[in-house]
């Protein structure tokens, strides 16, 4: 691993980017509250708000997060002012958290976004539990937290704005990355030391990650043109737009074709064919690595990577097997071998039309396909039915049962941080809302790591108060662990707890100095969350698996979908209207891969 290329492409990512934006979103209100108001209970209420809202702050159209932000806000606001209204007594708190937490959960149900949204306003909620508030306390308490939803909201938003160019060329650059490693992961197979199977289960969890990339840079870069088509195109902007297509081509000529790799070992495992096909593809890989920092760092890419050498060793090896009249005796292993070395050959030339795109000292406007009003069926609607909540009231919904799951998991967790001495209900609880996913893999693979995490969180903590006796190193330190904390969330979960318990911890001790219980006490609460959370999610069990028939059956129809809209198209080439055909034809492709990347991510589940 080349670490100072992974450390550049971490300080250049949009993951750091977000970091800082959200640290500075939250620390804001907090510290302006604290130094300037001496309010620090009011900081600390306002940045409940701005935490819950940064949740919904992940990397997508600017539109929609800002739509989705403004929601997480408003439902937050009454979810915590009902909390705060039942906070005169424990039996009304307890008879408005628990429904409250059934509603909030089941909002899981309309996708896309509304699993965060879901998590940040339990978040709010849960924020209130240890208060005890009048009705007009609870009023003013739930306003100071909308006000935090929406200041962080708008703090996002211009961000974003100003940096809309910035944000477009990280999400192609993470796009170009995946393609990436997807490329290493094929490399893989041609290593005869590397066990097929996990060679399969490594391919189809790059495929998904490479799959998610593309629709993340499809919603950035699509969504912008309408200004193509106004006139104002500019050359960078089409050196974007021809970077994604590229990427896509590239993707789309490895995934659209199969490969007997059992047959390809089995019959060329004793010969250097097979090294020098990894050889190649690793070079093709690490060509796109640099093509995509270079995209990040907004220069022209390095010298090219040479495979001239394997692609005429390549070349030799396959006339040598003709000499040998391979085609005639095993036409099958010599066709799975040429198509291979073929679609390599066109990766590489591609991969060069990229680097010369990026590098060329006179910028085109020309553009890798026609601008048309039909690659806007390629975008993501994000368009949901609400009444589609009550269709899911029922035991075969697997978002009715994470919902009985969390609400069992918020009400035992409440129940305990009452009874049980040196515990906080709060923390309890959202250990316990953090974990438990609708999946059972994953809320058993989260548990871990939020174990390992806050443990190290804590031991680090320690270590740095019991070292360090300067506030203000301590508040560096305490910001610095926020922005990593945020940074990390979406790649390396651990890590992201690891800086989370740091800086929450050192939060704590700065607000009451000398007081180290009250980590030893976030590390009980930690470990009573997370049993909780481990045992409700034997609850109600719905496996991942069962979701692949449907999912097949919806990607047939698709398919189907897809082939009519070809058929349809080939069979009116003089129809006035080429345009509308092409709409269906994108719409009916993006049907196809969009249920395609769903049934490979539940089968990747379900294993």
């Amino acid at each position: 691993m080349r670490y100072s290329v992974e450390i550049r492409k971490f300080l250049y990512s949009q993951y750091f980017y977000g970091g800082l934006r959200i640290a500075v979103g939250i620390s804001l209100p907090a510290i302006l509250c604290l130094f300037v108001l001496d309010k620090s209970d009011l900081g600390f209420t306002i940045s409940t708000g701005a935490l819950g809202a940064c949740v919904v702050d992940m990397p997508g159209p600017l539109k929609y997060k800002r739509n989705e932000m403004l929601a997480c806000s408003a439902i937050g606001f009454l979810a915590a002012y009902a909390t705060g209204l039942a906070t005169f007594s424990p039996i009304a708190l307890w008879a408005t958290v628990v429904p409250l937490t059934f509603v909030l959960s089941l909002i899981v149900v309309y996708g896309n976004r509304w699993p965060q949204i879901s998590f940040a306003t339990l978040f709010m909620m849960v924020m209130t539990l240890e208060e005890h508030f009048t009705p007009h306390q609870a009023l003013i308490n739930a306003l100071w937290i909308l006000l935090g939803g929406l200041w962080y909201t708008g703090w996002s938003t211009l961000v974003s704005r100003l940096m809309l160019d910035r944000i477009e060329q990280q999400a192609l650059a993470e796009s170009v990355f995946a393609c990436a490693d997807y490329l290493l992961a094929r490399a893989q197979f041609y290593d005869l030391d590397n066990d097929l199977d996990e060679c399969y289960r490594n391919l189809v969890a790059k495929q998904i990650a490479a799959v998610e990339r593309q629709d993340a840079a499809r919603d950035i870069v699509l969504r912008n043109l309408p200004k193509l088509r106004s006139g104002k195109i500019d050359a960078r902007r089409a050196m974007h737009f021809n970077l994604f297509i590229n990427t896509v081509d590239l993707h789309e000529l490895f995934v659209g074709a199969h490969t007997d790799y059992p047959l390809v070992r089995n019959t060329f495992g004793g010969s250097d064919l097979l090294v020098f096909y990894r050889d190649l593809i690793r070079k093709a890989a690490a060509d796109l690595e640099d093509i995509g920092l270079a995209v990040l760092q907004n220069e022209a890419p390095r010298a090219n990577v040479n495979v001239k050498a394997e692609l005429r060793a390549i070349e030799y090896e396959l006339e040598l097997l003709k000499k040998r009249e391979l085609p005639a005796k095993d036409p099958e292993a010599y066709a799975a071998i040429s198509a291979s070395f073929r679609r390599i050959w066109s990766a590489t030339r591609l991969i060069d039309r990229m680097r010369r795109s990026l590098a060329s000292e006179v910028p085109t406007t020309d553009t890798e396909v026609r601008i048309d009003e039909a690659l806007t069926r390629f975008v993501t609607n994000r368009r949901v039915s609400w009444l589609q909540i009550f269709s899911n009231l029922t035991m075969a919904s697997p978002s009715f049962r994470h919902a009985l799951r969390v609400t069992i998991a918020v009400a035992v967790g409440f129940w305990l941080g009452r009874l049980l001495p040196l515990t906080n209900a709060y923390w309890i609880v959202m250990t316990s809302i953090i974990i438990l996913k609708p999946g059972y893999s994953l809320t058993r693979q989260r548990n871990a790591q939020r174990i390992v995490g806050t443990l190290i969180g804590c031991v680090a903590s320690i270590a740095l108060i019991l070292l360090v006796k300067q506030p203000l190193v301590l508040l560096v330190s305490m910001f610095a662990a926020m922005v990593m904390s945020y940074s990390l969330l979406l790649f390396n979960y651990t890590a992201s707890v690891v800086f989370t318990s740091a800086y929450v911890l050192l939060m704590f001790h700065l607000l009451a100095p000398g007081s180290m219980r009250i980590i030893g006490e976030r590390a009980i609460d930690t470990v009573v969350g997370c049993m909780i959370a481990i045992g409700a999610s034997h609850l109600f069990p719905y496996w991942e698996y069962r979701l692949m028939g449907k999912l097949v059956h919806d990607m047939i129809a698709a398919t189907r979908g897809y082939l009519e809209a070809s058929w349809w198209w080939s069979a009116r080439k003089s129809a006035p209207q080429p345009a509308f055909a092409g709409a269906m034809l994108t719409e009916a492709s993006a049907r196809v891969a969009s249920v395609a990347t769903s049934a490979t991510a539940a089968n990747a589940q379900g294993a």
